[in-house]
Order: C-alpha cells, then sequence, then structure tokens
C-alpha cells in the first residue's frame, strides 16, 4: 500500500495534509446530520411545541433591538396584557438567536440557522472530546454516534424542546474540559496557562448549560460533581492526594462561578415563583414520580428516549475501557441515570427540587455525550484484546442502523393546509389561534407564569395589534374556518392597543416620542382629579414614574386593580407616565456578589500563573 501510494506521489506528509483537509470538511457536513432533514425542506417540523421557539426568539429579539439586554416582560402576551415569560423561561437558546439576527429577518431561516450553530458546537464539542483518546476518523465516527442518539433526533422532531436541545449540544465541552483539568497526566505536562484556560472555558460552558434549561441547574451540577469525584477515585495511583484535592477545588470553583453567573436566571425563578401560577405545571399527571420510564420506553419502542443499541454500546465500552478513570466513571454517571428513570428511582423523584422536573426521562439529555466517552472504552480495551475493537465497530453500525431506520422521517407541521414558513409564521406570531384553536388568552405554555391576581380574575377581553397586508390576506382566506373552529371572528372587535387608559370623560392621553411596547411613554391631561389604567399586570419589578418620580413597590401594589392590572391616580392637571419592566428585585446586590466572584477566580489564577 505504501508503495503504490508512493508510486502515485503521495508521500507521508502529503497524506496527513489531505487526511486532515478531509477531516475538517467531513467535520460540519458530519455536525449537521440531525439537521439535514429540515434543511432540505425547510419548513416548521410537525413537533408538540409548535412554533413556540420561532414566536418567542422572535418576540425576544424584538425586546433586545429596544434596548433590553436581558428581555423578562412581553408585553404583546396574554392577550395584550403582558407576560413574565423569560423573568422565567430560559433564555440560552433566545440570547444565540437573537445575535443571528443580523444575518435574517426570516423566523424560520433564523431557528434553522441558531440549529446549525449548535449542531458545529456540539459537533466540534464531540470531536475534541474523542481527539484526546482517538485519532482523526474514529473520532469523526464518534461525531457520528453523538449526533445519531436518539434523544438528538426525540428533542429535534417530536418534543421540539429547542433550549433541552442545546444542552445536548454544548454538554460534550463540559466533559472535554473537565477532562482537562482532571487528566493526571495532563497536570504534570499542562502550563499553567493551558490550565487556566482550560478552567475558563469549563466555567463559561457551564454558564451557557444552566442559561439554556432548568434541567442543567438541577442535575449538571451533580453530574459533573459525580464524574469529577469518581474519576479523580480512579488516579490515586497515578497522582498524589495533594494534586487530587487541587482538582477537586478548581472543579468545585468553576462550577460555582458558573452558576453565580447564570443566577439571573435560576435566582430570579426560585425568588418570583411563589407569586405566580407554577403548581399547575408540577401537580396531578405533571408530578415527577407519575413519569417514571418502563424499559420498553427506554429501550425497544418506536420513540425510545435512549436505544437499545446505544445503551449496550455505551455500558459494554464503559466495561471494557474501566482501567481508563474517565471512561469507567462516565460508565457509572451513565448508569446511575439510566436506573433513575425507571421505576427503580421513583423515590428520588420525590426529593424537591428534583420533584419539579416533570419527565425523569429528560435525563436522557447525557446521554449523547455520555456515550462518546463510554464508546471510547473499546479503543482502550483492544490495546489487551484487538477483537473488542471490532466488537466496538460492530456495535455502532447496529446503532446507526437502528437511528436510520427508526429517525428518518420529517413532519411539517401543517396549519390550514399550508406548511409553516415565512409570512405565516409572522401572521401566527400574533395570532396563536392560526395554529393552536381554542388559544384566545396567547401564552404559548399552560399559562403557568401568570400572576396569581390575574390568574384567579382573568379578563375575557383580548386586545390585539395590527397586522401585516400578508397576514390579513391570509386570515381572510381562512377566515370562515377560523371562526368555526376558534368561535370566534378574529376581524371582530379589532383594535390598536392602548397601553394606558382612563375611564373619566375628562381625562385625554397619547403616546409620547419614544414610547414602545417595553417602554411605556404617555402624557395625560384633565381638568378633575382622575385613574389612568397602565393595561399590564403587575409582578415584582415594574417601575413606574408620574412626572419623572418613581413610584415606591408597595403604592404600586396597592393600587392595583382585582385582575392585576396596574393603575395611578392622578391630580387635576398636566402628567407624564413612564412604565416598563426594570427586571427582579434584588438585581443589584446580585450583580455585586457576581463581580466578587469574578474577582476571587481572577485572584486565584493570577497567583497561580506567577
Amino acid at each position: 500500500m505504501q508503495t503504490g501510494a508512493r508510486a502515485f506521489g503521495v508521500t507521508p506528509a502529503r497524506r496527513w495534509t489531505w487526511l486532515t483537509l478531509g477531516v475538517w470538511a467531513a467535520l460540519p457536513v458530519l455536525s449537521l446530520l440531525p439537521l439535514w432533514s429540515n434543511l432540505l425542506n425547510p419548513v416548521l417540523p410537525d413537533v408538540h411545541d409548535y412554533f413556540r421557539y420561532a414566536v418567542l426568539s422572535s418576540h425576544f429579539q424584538e425586546a433586545m433591538a429596544a434596548g433590553i439586554w436581558y428581555p423578562r416582560w412581553l408585553p404583546e402576551f396574554n392577550a395584550g396584557y403582558g407576560y413574565p415569560e423569560f423573568v422565567f423561561y430560559q433564555p440560552g437558546y433566545f440570547f444565540l438567536n437573537s445575535l443571528l439576527a443580523v444575518l435574517t429577518d426570516d423566523l424560520l431561516w433564523r431557528q434553522l440557522l441558531t440549529l446549525g450553530t449548535l449542531c458545529l458546537i456540539g459537533g466540534l464539542g464531540a470531536y475534541r472530546l474523542a481527539r484526546t483518546f482517538v485519532d482523526r476518523l474514529p473520532a469523526l465516527a464518534l461525531v457520528v454516534l453523538f449526533q445519531a442518539a436518539p434523544y438528538v433526533h426525540f428533542n429535534l422532531y417530536v418534543r421540539g424542546d429547542l433550549s433541552e436541545w442545546m444542552v445536548i449540544q454544548l454538554l460534550p465541552w463540559v466533559l472535554h474540559w473537565s477532562w482537562c483539568l482532571l487528566a493526571p497526566v495532563q497536570r504534570a505536562t499542562m502550563d499553567m496557562r493551558r490550565r487556566a484556560l482550560c478552567w475558563s472555558g469549563l466555567t463559561l460552558v457551564l454558564a451557557a448549560s444552566f442559561y439554556s434549561h432548568p434541567i442543567a441547574v438541577l442535575f449538571l451540577p451533580l453530574v459533573v460533581a459525580l464524574l469529577g469525584l469518581l474519576t479523580l477515585a480512579g488516579t490515586e495511583h497515578q497522582a498524589p492526594l495533594a494534586v487530587r484535592l487541587r482538582s477537586v477545588f478548581e472543579l468545585g470553583g468553576a462550577l460555582l462561578l458558573a452558576l453565580a453567573l447564570a443566577s439571573p436566571y435560576w435566582f430570579t425563578v426560585a425568588q418570583l415563583k411563589p407569586l405566580v401560577n407554577a403548581q399547575i405545571a408540577s401537580t396531578g399527571a405533571w408530578e415527577t414520580w407519575r413519569n417514571v420510564s418502563s424499559l420498553s420506553d427506554l429501550l425497544f419502542d418506536d420513540q425510545a428516549f435512549l436505544a437499545a443499541p446505544f445503551v449496550a454500546l455505551a455500558l459494554l465500552g464503559a466495561w471494557q475501557g474501566r482501567g481508563h478513570p474517565l471512561i469507567r466513571a462516565a460508565g457509572l454517571v451513565y448508569l446511575v441515570l439510566f436506573l433513575a428513570m425507571l421505576p427503580t428511582g421513583g423515590w428520588f423523584w420525590h426529593l424537591y427540587p428534583f420533584s419539579l422536573m416533570q419527565f425523569p426521562w429528560r435525563l436522557a439529555v447525557f446521554a449523547p455525550a455520555l456515550q462518546v466517552v463510554c464508546t471510547l472504552g473499546f479503543w482502550q480495551g483492544s490495546n489487551r484484546h484487538p477483537v473488542l475493537r471490532w466488537l466496538g465497530l460492530t456495535l455502532g453500525l447496529l446503532a446507526l442502523t437502528w437511528s436510520a431506520w427508526k429517525y428518518h422521517d420529517f413532519r411539517a407541521l401543517d396549519v390550514l393546509g399550508e406548511p409553516v414558513a415565512g409570512a405565516q409564521l409572522d401572521c401566527i406570531k400574533i395570532y396563536p389561534s392560526l395554529a393552536r384553536p381554542y388559544t384566545n388568552l396567547a401564552t404559548l405554555d399552560a399559562r403557568e407564569w401568570l400572576p396569581a391576581r390575574f390568574a384567579k380574575n382573568p379578563l375575557e377581553r383580548a386586545r390585539h395589534t395590527p397586522v401585516s397586508p400578508t397576514c390579513e390576506a391570509q386570515l381572510a382566506r381562512h377566515r370562515a374556518a377560523l371562526t368555526g373552529n376558534l368561535g370566534v371572528d378574529l376581524f371582530s372587535n379589532r383594535s390598536t392597543l392602548d397601553w394606558m387608559t382612563s375611564d373619566s370623560p375628562h381625562w385625554r392621553g397619547r403616546p409620547q416620542p419614544g414610547h414602545s411596547p417595553h417602554a411605556l411613554n404617555y402624557r395625560f391631561a384633565g381638568t378633575n382629579p382622575g385613574v389612568v389604567v397602565i393595561q399590564q399586570i403587575y409582578l415584582p419589578g415594574w417601575s413606574v414614574q408620574v412626572d419623572g418620580l418613581a413610584l415606591a413597590a408597595t403604592t404600586i401594589e396597592e393600587q392595583l386593580l382585582p385582575d392585576g392590572r396596574m393603575q395611578v391616580r392622578l391630580a387635576a392637571g398636566e402628567h407624564t407616565i413612564t412604565a416598563h419592566y426594570d427586571g427582579p428585585p434584588g438585581s443589584t446586590q446580585r450583580n455585586v456578589a457576581i463581580g466578587l466572584a469574578l474577582l476571587l477566580a481572577a485572584a486565584y489564577w493570577l497567583r497561580r500563573l506567577r
């Protein structure tokens, strides 16, 4: 073979160059494996979450364009009375989506660009993780194995939970940089500057994961801590106790700093959750312990969360590579998570806060990345028994065949006989009932984030915003069908939103320059004392000013209407009223704590670098 290569003028150096180019050309193609069916058919897929992410990303980006760096309040939601979606809902995916808005305004293509970016991040992370142990071609094969994992497809084309899917794509980097800190050989040979970079990378990817989904906040610290402790316990003959303790300290520091950086999200949820209708999403059929999976659900069903060939590949690989501390640890963590999804883990799901999980099978988000590490065991074991590499190859091909057989279909979301794309998405953004009948007071979820006062006394009259001519035409074309489905004519009783109103005939108000749904600014004039109603429901964090003077939170709360809308009492004369959602209380103290945590981390690594 070498003689033939020389005959064609292919020297070893040139073979290496062409191999490198081929690998880097193949890597993005293989990384995009889960997305190819959607790229070839650019319409919205028919998933459980319907159009949720496309619509939310549009509202999120509009708020960012209005100068709000962390949007939390969606003023046009909840029939125009406002909804604290991103006070509680994870923002990670939407930050990335908003950054890509500079490339296109089309909501569908922006979603595909976001997913494509995440695919590339995940594929590159899986490749980098595998390259620590194996050569280029096996590493490419493991990228395919990672992106072909059942839960990657299930989340993308069945559930449509793109925030969970983002966590899946970030996890290979978590494992890669964790091993960078834990590896005993690397500790002896790595310069301190590179070690600081590994620690920084781990901290940032952990923080990004925490912003991406609550499952990361609840379980990723446990997974990383368990993985780290098991790995270090297996290096007792390779590294002194003091070195291992320092690794524990640095790993714990990365976790704590990442949690601090993500506290504007998770701490706010914990702080304000008692004030909203959250219990409806965690009681009854939503109770986590009721939703443990059977063995068939996890291994053999058409939409198995883990799938038998992948589980066999992971557990056998971990067993064959048990001599390697990271592979052994990954196998044990994988087994613990697997048992927790079954009825054997039912007791665990009664514990708070894990009881808020809703579905234990969501732990499958950790499976694709852990499977990559476990499968590396076949290469480690092949040093003792070469046949093990062939066993791993056979099981890998079986797993990929299962994936190709079970997950080859792509279903487009069909609304009134048309696949959802382009202008239709813009129309659905304003009228969610177009795609989900009987959704009049639209919140795109179970309304669990409604403030308790509004949930008890909801307003029946929906307020609508103007629509584009394209949307008008679409609504007119399907007017009869929509009226029949909904029992209400969407063309009736429509008007431009008045964000502030007064029932008194003596008061007149008009928007001022700079007014927007995200920064309300009105000027009112009246000859007698009167009351102005701000047509938004209240949650702590609203800032209301009258003639430049801020109203105290206690004053706003005392004057709330029974349904939770804010109102302002005014003396006779002219007054300017401004209102915007300023973010949850306590943000200054939290930012100070984050700053102190960053200073401590910087001081530690500067001392180590010196």
